[in-house]
C-alpha cells in the first residue's frame, strides 16, 4: 500500500487556449523575443560597424567584410548568441496546447489554415511575422530597423524571415521554397510580395511580404469560416 506522502503528483492538464485572440497573443509573445534578440544582434553588428570603419565606403560594404575581420567580443564585438532551446512537439511550440484546442472544437484560425494547406513551422511563422504589423504599428517601426538597407521599408522582407526563423544553410534552403511562386500561401495570394518604391534591387531576398487584406481580417476574426480564403472545390458533376 503507496503511503499518502509517497503518491505520484498527477502531470498538470494542458490547457487549450480559450478563444483565436489568447493564441494570436501567445503566438505575438513569441515573435517579440525572437525580435529583441534580433534588435540586440544587429545593434551590436551597427557598434562593431562604427568601431572599425573608417569611411562611408566601408561601412556601405560592411556585409562584405565583417565576415573576413574577427572582431573580439571583450572589445565591443559581439558574442555568439545563445540557441534558443526548440520545441520537440510534431507542431512546434504550443503544440500541445494546439492539439487540445482542436479537440475542444476551438477555431485558431492560422492553425487552421496550417491545416487545410498542409503548412509546415516555417510557414506559420511567416503568417505571424507578416500578420504582426495589422496588429501593432510598433512592428513597422522594428522591421524597418532590422531589413537594414536605408529603404524605409515597414514591412518584413524575404531576407529578414530567413534571417529570423533558419538556423542551418539546409533550413534556408527548404524555407525559400516557402516563399516561390508556386507555395500556397503565394500562389493563393494569402501572402503577397513588392518591392520596395526606392530599392532598385530585383532578388527575391528584397521583397517585402504583406499579409493581405481577406486573409488578415479572417486571422483577426473570432468567426469567419476559413473558406472565405479558400473556397471548397466545386463537386465534379
Amino acid at each position: 500500500m503507496i503511503a499518502e506522502s509517497d503518491e505520484v503528483p498527477a502531470l498538470p492538464e494542458i490547457q487549450p487556449f480559450t478563444d483565436n485572440w489568447s493564441y494570436l497573443k501567445a503566438e505575438l509573445a513569441w515573435l517579440d523575443r525572437v525580435l529583441m534578440r534580433a534588435l540586440s544582434k544587429q545593434r551590436q553588428s551597427n557598434q562593431e560597424v562604427e568601431r572599425v570603419a573608417k569611411s562611408a565606403i566601408d561601412r556601405s560594404t560592411s556585409h562584405w567584410w565583417k565576415g573576413f575581420i574577427a572582431i573580439d567580443p571583450s572589445k565591443g564585438g559581439s558574442a555568439v548568441p545563445k540557441q534558443v532551446p526548440q520545441s520537440h512537439h510534431p507542431l512546434g511550440r504550443y503544440g500541445a496546447r494546439l492539439v487540445a484546442s482542436r479537440d475542444q472544437d476551438i477555431r485558431l484560425a492560422i492553425p487552421t489554415l496550417c491545416d487545410r494547406l498542409e503548412l509546415g513551422i516555417f510557414e506559420r511563422d511567416l503568417l505571424i511575422l507578416c500578420l504582426a504589423p495589422e496588429i501593432s504599428r510598433r512592428y513597422e517601426r522594428i522591421y524597418d530597423f532590422l531589413n537594414n538597407d536605408n529603404a524605409n521599408c515597414k514591412q518584413p522582407t524575404v531576407d529578414l524571415a530567413l534571417r529570423l526563423f533558419c538556423h542551418s544553410d539546409a533550413d534556408w534552403r527548404r524555407a525559400r521554397t516557402s516563399v516561390s511562386p508556386t507555395s500556397p500561401l503565394i500562389k493563393r495570394k494569402i501572402i503577397q510580395l513588392y518591392l520596395p518604391p526606392t530599392n532598385t534591387s530585383r532578388s527575391l531576398l528584397s521583397k517585402m511580404m504583406a499579409i493581405s487584406e481577406k486573409a488578415a481580417n479572417y486571422f483577426l476574426s473570432e468567426d469567419l469560416s476559413i473558406d472565405t480564403i479558400i473556397p471548397k472545390p466545386r463537386a465534379k458533376k
